[in-house]
């Protein structure tokens, strides 16, 4: 008696085995964010511009306010759409309905070709870095990267590398500054 149901038990194993081995779905892969919930653009039309510098363009939409801004090595917290000027969207932190904002460590934010999922790194280039230097709690700020300062230097078999020649749009709030 005592064999069979070892046989029994191995057997179930086995099929148990078989049968989830056989799924379809790779385990590997993440389904595409959903940016029906991203906002528009910000319009930028009627600000004043200024050079942060040469190929970083920044549109103050709202001052922020308070006594500190943004270092090099303060963590922030923000909400942030990043779109090429053709308008595809590549990051946001209002993706799949959220509507939390993204912390960062501003001088962390260095593109990294090796970035393979949707995280906010994917939206990391020098002119992000650059571009958020100063800024207040609750300024809203509109960067205009060129490809220099932004993907331009990435290896194609980066995610975004079909982006290395596109002009990059980041909209940016600025909600927590955190020495």
């Amino acid at each position: 008696m005592q064999p069979t149901v070892l046989k029994l038990f191995t057997l179930l194993l086995g099929f148990l085995f078989i049968f989830t081995s056989c799924d379809t779905t790779d385990p590997f892969s993440f389904p595409p964010p959903d940016f029906s919930t991203v906002p528009d653009p910000f319009d930028f039309s009627d600000a004043e511009s200024f050079e942060v510098e040469d190929g970083v363009t920044a549109y103050i939409l709202q001052e922020g306010t308070g006594d500190f801004s943004v270092t090099v090595r303060d963590q922030i917290t923000m909400f942030i759409t990043l779109r090429t000027m053709e308008g595809d969207i590549i990051f946001s932190s209002f993706n799949d309905g959220r509507t939390s904002p993204v912390t960062v460590t501003v001088g962390n934010i260095v593109p990294d070709p090796r970035v393979f999922q949707y995280s906010p790194a994917l939206s990391y280039t020098d002119g992000l870095r650059k571009g958020l230097v100063g800024m207040k709690i609750g300024e809203v700020r509109t960067l205009i990267v060129s490809p220099e300062k932004g993907f331009k230097d990435l290896p194609s078999s980066s995610v975004n590398a079909q982006y290395r020649e596109s002009t990059l749009q980041y909209d940016i709030q600025v909600s927590e500054i955190s020495n």
